[in-house]
Order: C-alpha cells, then sequence, then structure tokens
C-alpha cells in the first residue's frame, strides 16, 4: 500500500475537524466579528446610496475581518466563529435586536442566495478581470448617460469587486506570516488574474462563497456551486499534463474543499427543530448560515462533451465523504455515463452520504417546456433545497399556488350534486384556472414589461449572475435572461387519494352520498367507522394502483395544461418563465394540521402527503411506489423530490448493490425524477435516539439536505421514523 501524500494527510485531518464540528460545536458559538462589523458598517455607511452602502461597507468589513489560517489548510478560508464572552453576548443581544431582522440590515439585505452563481465566468475572468469589465461599463454608462441609478449600480459593482480582491490579498499576507508560502502563492496569484491551476480555481470559488456566507448573504443563505466537474476539468487536465498535479494532491484538495463547505454550520435541523422538544439547536440568529446546504453538481449531459469521458465527476465521486452534511451533491443521472461512477454514486447513497439524483432527460425535457432555450436547458440546476433555476442566468421573483388538496377541498365544499368525478375535474379546472390566473396576473404586473420598473438596488448576487452587469439594473429588476416563478403543485399523493376514494366510495360503490361524506368529514368520521374503512381502503397512489395513479396524473396534468395557457405573454409583453415544482419542503406537516378531515381517510389535523412521496402508511415496496412516482408527467415538471427510506439490508453487499442499481436505473428509464435515499432500518433509528454516542455519523434526508439525526429535536426525529420503511 502506498503512503498517502502529505497534502492527503492534511486533507484527512480538515475532515477529521469538519467532521467533529457537526456534533461537537457548542450550539452558543456564534460568529461574533461578523456581528459586529456589519451592525458598525451599516450605521457608519448609513447615508449612502444603497449600492454605495454595500460596496462600501463590504470593503470595510473585509478590510478588518481576522483571517485565520490553520495548520492544515491546503485552502483559505476561515473566520471567527467562537463561544462569546458574557460581555459579548450582552452586546450581541442589542446588536440582534436593533438590527438583523431578515429585512432591516442594509448591508446583507437583498443577498438571500438560493441560486447558482456564474463560476464558469469567474473562472474564465477572474476577479480582477470582472472588476476591469465593470469599470468599461461603467465608462459607457457614462458616454452614454444612461443615468446617475446605473452609474450607482456599476459603482457598487466596482466596490464589491475591490473588497474581494482586498480580503483576498491580505488572506495572502496573512498566509505568508503564518509560514505557508504555498498559499500565499496561491492567494496572491488571485489578486492579479483569472486561476491558472485546478488549486488556485478551488481555492477561488472557496473564497466567495465564504465572504457571501459570512458577511454579505442574508439569514439562510445558502449557494449551488455549480458544475464543478465540468468546469474545473480544464484546469485539472491541464496541470495534469504539466505534471504540476498528481491525483493524490487533486483528491486532497477536492476534500479539502468539502470541508470548507462545512464549516459555517451549526447544530441542529432548521425545518423540524424545536428547542422544546431536545435537541441541539443553533439557530438563525446566532448563525444566520447555521443549516445552510451548499449544493455541488456532478455528471449530466453537455452539449460538448461525452459524460462517460469526464475523469473529474469520478475524482469527486470517490471522495464525497458520508459523514459531511456539505457539500449537497446533484447527480445529474443520464444513461450515457460512466458505469463506474454510476456504481460509485450508488454506494455513497447506500452509506446515507448527501447525494440527491436528479434525471437530466426529464429535467431537461421540462425546462424547454417553458421556453428555456435548449443550450440554457443543460445548464438547469437545483438549488437548497432542492428548488430548480437555470444556472446563473435566472431569478426566481414570486411564488404562485396552494396544496392541491385544499383547492380540491374547496370545490367540494361549493356543491352538494356533482354527479361523478368528471364534474369534480371540471371545477377543479375551473378553480385552478381562477387561483392560476390571479396569481400570474400579479406577477405579470410587476415584471411583464418590456423595461421593468428599475430601482437602483444592489445585491452582492448581481456580480456574479450573467445580465446585471451588461443591462446595469439587478437581476432582481429584470436583469437576468430567466425572470421565473415557482408554480407550487404540492401534496399530490393526498389529493390523488381524495379523488380516489371519492370515485369508489361515493360514486361507484355507493356507500354515502356527496353530502354524506362531507358531514363524516365535518365530524372528522366519529360516529362513521365504517365510512373511515371504506375510504382508507380505497386505491392508494404509491402502491402501484392504477385507480388511484391516474387521478394523480390527471389532476398535475390539468394544473400543467393551464399554466402553458395561461403564461403566454401578451402583446408587449416579455417571456417570464413559470417552473412547476412538486416540493413542499416540510410544509405538509403544518399545512395538514390547518386542515380538516379528507375523503381519503385522512383525520383533521394530519400531515398530508409529503412532496412526490405516498401518504404515510401505504407504500407497499420500491417497485410499486417507483411505479405510481413514474406514471406523473415529469417532462413538464421543474423539480421535485421523492424522499425513500430503505432498510439497510436491502443494499449491503455486492448483491445489495446490484439490486440499488437496477432499482434507481429502472426508475430513471421509465420517467422518475428525482429520488433521495436514506437508508436505516426504523429499529436502527431507535437504537440512535436511546444511544445517541453510538450514532454521531447517522446522516438522514430531509427535503434537499442532510441532517444529523441524533442532533435533531425529537419531533424531527419522529417525523423521519415516520416514513415508512421500505425493503
Amino acid at each position: 500500500m502506498s503512503t498517502p501524500s502529505s497534502n492527503l494527510i492534511l486533507a484527512t485531518r480538515q475532515f477529521e475537524q469538519a467532521r467533529s464540528l457537526l456534533t461537537a460545536k457548542p450550539v452558543t458559538s456564534t460568529m461574533v466579528e461578523r456581528f459586529f462589523l456589519i451592525d458598525e458598517a451599516s450605521r457608519l455607511f448609513a447615508d449612502r446610496e444603497q449600492p454605495l452602502l454595500l460596496g462600501h461597507a463590504l470593503k470595510w468589513i473585509l478590510a478588518r475581518v481576522s483571517l485565520p489560517v490553520d495548520p492544515n489548510d491546503l485552502l483559505l478560508g476561515r473566520y471567527d466563529d467562537h463561544v462569546p464572552t458574557p460581555e459579548e453576548e450582552e452586546r450581541l443581544q442589542t446588536v440582534w435586536k436593533r438590527s438583523f431582522g431578515p429585512e432591516n440590515n442594509p448591508v446583507t439585505c437583498f443577498a438571500g442566495g438560493h441560486l447558482t452563481l456564474a463560476w464558469p465566468i469567474l473562472m474564465q475572468k477572474g476577479l480582477p478581470g470582472l472588476l476591469l469589465e465593470a469599470k468599461e461599463r461603467l465608462a459607457l454608462a457614462r458616454t452614454r448617460g444612461e443615468g446617475a441609478g446605473h452609474e450607482r449600480f456599476l459603482e457598487g459593482m466596482i466596490e464589491i469587486y475591490e473588497a474581494l480582491l482586498l480580503y483576498i490579498g491580505r488572506y495572502a499576507d496573512a498566509a505568508k506570516a503564518a509560514g505557508r508560502p504555498d498559499l500565499y502563492q496561491i492567494a496572491h496569484a488571485l489578486t492579479l488574474g483569472a486561476p491558472s491551476g485546478y488549486r488556485e480555481a478551488l481555492q477561488l470559488v472557496v473564497f466567495v462563497f465564504t465572504v457571501y456566507y459570512l458577511y454579505a448573504g442574508r439569514e439562510v443563505s445558502c449557494l449551488t456551486l455549480g458544475r464543478v466537474d465540468e468546469y474545473l476539468l480544464p484546469f485539472f487536465q491541464n496541470d495534469r499534463k504539466q505534471n504540476r498535479l498528481t491525483l493524490e494532491d487533486a483528491q486532497a484538495f477536492f476534500l479539502d474543499f468539502c470541508c470548507k463547505c462545512s464549516l459555517h454550520l451549526g447544530r441542529g435541523e432548521h425545518q423540524m427543530g424545536d428547542p422544546s422538544q431536545g435537541g441541539h439547536i443553533t439557530g438563525w440568529q446566532r448563525n444566520p448560515v447555521f443549516d445552510s446546504p451548499t449544493y455541488i453538481l456532478l455528471g449530466g449531459e453537455t452539449p460538448d462533451q461525452d459524460p462517460a469521458e469526464n475523469p473529474l465527476t469520478l475524482l469527486f465521486a470517490q471522495w464525497i465523504r458520508p459523514e459531511l452534511k456539505n457539500p449537497v451533491v446533484i447527480f445529474r443521472y443520464t444513461e450515457r455515463q460512466n458505469p463506474e461512477v454510476w456504481n460509485t454514486i450508488l454506494d455513497k447513497v447506500r452509506k446515507n452520504a448527501s447525494i440527491l439524483l436528479y434525471n437530466d432527460r426529464t429535467m431537461m425535457a421540462a425546462m424547454k417546456e417553458y421556453g428555456v432555450e435548449d443550450r440554457d436547458a443543460y445548464d438547469y440546476s437545483i438549488h437548497p433545497c432542492n428548488w430548480p433555476d437555470i444556472s446563473y442566468k435566472y431569478r426566481c421573483l414570486w411564488t404562485i399556488g396552494e396544496p392541491i388538496p385544499v383547492t380540491l377541498l374547496r370545490v367540494l365544499n361549493e356543491r352538494d350534486d356533482y354527479a361523478s368525478t368528471e364534474e369534480i375535474y371540471e371545477a377543479f379546472a375551473q378553480a385552478y384556472r381562477a387561483l392560476y390566473r390571479e396569481g400570474w396576473t400579479r406577477f405579470r404586473s410587476v415584471f411583464a414589461a418590456q423595461e421593468p420598473v428599475f430601482t437602483g438596488r444592489l445585491s452582492f448576487d448581481d456580480c456574479f449572475l450573467e445580465g446585471p452587469m451588461a443591462q446595469a439594473r439587478s437581476s432582481m429588476d429584470g436583469g437576468v435572461r430567466y425572470p421565473a416563478a415557482y408554480v407550487l403543485l404540492r401534496n399530490i399523493g393526498t389529493a390523488a387519494d381524495m379523488m380516489a376514494a371519492l370515485q369508489e366510495v361515493v360514486f361507484e360503490k355507493h356507500l354515502t352520498d356527496l353530502s354524506g361524506m362531507k358531514a363524516a368529514m365535518e365530524a372528522n368520521f366519529e360516529g362513521n367507522l365504517p365510512l373511515l374503512a371504506a375510504c382508507r381502503q380505497a386505491p392508494k397512489y404509491g402502491t402501484g394502483d392504477d385507480r388511484a395513479d391516474r387521478h394523480a396524473e390527471r389532476l398535475l396534468n390539468c394544473m400543467l395544461d393551464i399554466i402553458r395557457e395561461e403564461s403566454e405573454p401578451g402583446p408587449g409583453e416579455r417571456r417570464l418563465y413559470p417552473l412547476p415544482t412538486t416540493i413542499n419542503d416540510t410544509n405538509h406537516i403544518h399545512q395538514g394540521y390547518a386542515l380538516g378531515a379528507t375523503p381519503d381517510g385522512r383525520l383533521a389535523h394530519e400531515p398530508l402527503s409529503e412532496n412526490l412521496s405516498p401518504t404515510r402508511g401505504y407504500f407497499d415496496s420500491p417497485t410499486a411506489l417507483f411505479q405510481s412516482v413514474c406514471r406523473l408527467p415529469f417532462c413538464r415538471i421543474a423539480a421535485g423530490a421523492l424522499n425513500v427510506r430503505l432498510q439497510e439490508k436491502l443494499v449491503a453487499g455486492p448483491e445489495g448493490l446490484e439490486r440499488l442499481n437496477v432499482l434507481l436505473s429502472t426508475f430513471f428509464s421509465q420517467g422518475g425524477m428525482q429520488v433521495q435515499v436514506s437508508v436505516a432500518d426504523t429499529a436502527t433509528l431507535r437504537r440512535a435516539q436511546c444511544c445517541p454516542e453510538d450514532y454521531a455519523d447517522l446522516r438522514v434526508r430531509i427535503t434537499g439536505y442532510s441532517a444529523v439525526f441524533v442532533d435533531m429535536s425529537r419531533n424531527g426525529q419522529e417525523e423521519i421514523i415516520r416514513r415508512d420503511e421500505l425493503g
């Protein structure tokens, strides 16, 4: 066995540190320096116009931040994070009350993340190149007389680029002072031009997302770092050709990169965290990015290269570490991929690595369905938490929709004389069209003008997207190619079960009429147990039963037809882009709590179905589940989430890996869009609750990220256990 390189030894030490922090960092630890500097800067520059306030404040902050260098660092990018002293804690409480609500901090208020920045452009031009381009664009704006607002926008951009270069230059000096000439050379080179090598390119990405998370972004900021195996490939290949990079060093630098993606995390899980229920929860106030996932994309189709021929995809797949929460890997499945890559990904999946699997075939078709150009469809992206975008050319500006069961209940409550499910479908289509038209009309009224309203505001995001500099306007003011709205198609499992139960119980078996069903629902089925049993025995989505699955398919196609029709631009209006998604995060819990009983036998206040999953308790087998899910029209849906919890015995050993391969390959070949797998038996999860010290590395999927199971509060753990276990 060969001896690991010195760099790989350092990276392994980094990994152990990052792994330990996930379960050992004190919940009271916070970015003390960050809060004090932002608070002071926001007051020092309060009289500036917003773009200049942002630029000047960020430059002032980055001229003062601490720049730690760890002896094991292969990439720079650390920051102050410690348990505050009593005096610091008192001051922090004052700062948080004064200026750190989600909207009222003028330094960070417009940078909310949840997008994919223009990483390939950054690699090509570097920060000095972007700075030069911004200066040339400002000179052009002055020559053209575009107006003071556009000039201030570009001046703020220039300040941001200069702030980043100042930060990197200071970090280079800190590395030299720490006796790390290698890190000094890497950082110093980035102040002079674009990256020239693989390590420099990784370092530039780390610098930008570190500044974003720590100093420029608001609460819950999180980013997708793009198709790293694509835009880093030329650097890797050139370094290898010039004998400047060994494979072990390439692996070591990537492992350090993964660790840097995890350092900002605090303790606990945000969507189902509840301090009153135990667990360890840092919270957004104490750490604005304590549970922010960072995504990278691997694999997938490209217009110019066979995906099977990219060696970085395999190298990165091999070095995914299941013990870390970040980076979350979006693996883009394609039938043309390297089989070794696919088997490596599957092996990591069964070890509970943070991996979400998406099907290129359906995703690219869905993007094209709503007007995304063919070449841009290749660059579809997913950002936390499973939301779709078009890499660095997009901005979500609106959301439209309500849970499908809510619309169905409203339709049912309008009449007692529906004679068939056909009449209910007709009423549902009318109700949904009215709902969608109202939402889309409001969206269009704000953003559809050929020249949208110019607010003059600037976000850090705008400096790293395609369009805002050229147009001298924010991505929030129409400065990107694809201004979009998310259209929420939520809780399809419950909705399909409602229609299936109405058809069988009311219109086929005539066990009650519609008024009797509604009365039973109003009483939460009390005193009517036979009817409740009949509703629960009716066909259920997710069991491979066509009688339920066709309702899921029909409901979604009905809604998608309306979305397509109503979204067409009118005369003189720019195209806006609807991106229908089936994601509900964990809203199925509280939305279900607010809803009365439903015809499928779900009682009042019980959760609705989650994302693409069936109603709890009606899983049959993985193959039956996938058979049902594949009925859905995914070539018209821009993103979604299917949580699957598999028994360990199902995927254990060589036979288990092959079983997982057949299961997921078949799912995607039959048109499945997305799946995210947790491998944990219920018995294992119960043991982890009793003996958390023995299960510190147990990770489970939430919606689009991973959680440390033993750090979750009790109600969050129970929600994971509540998911059906497939074996």
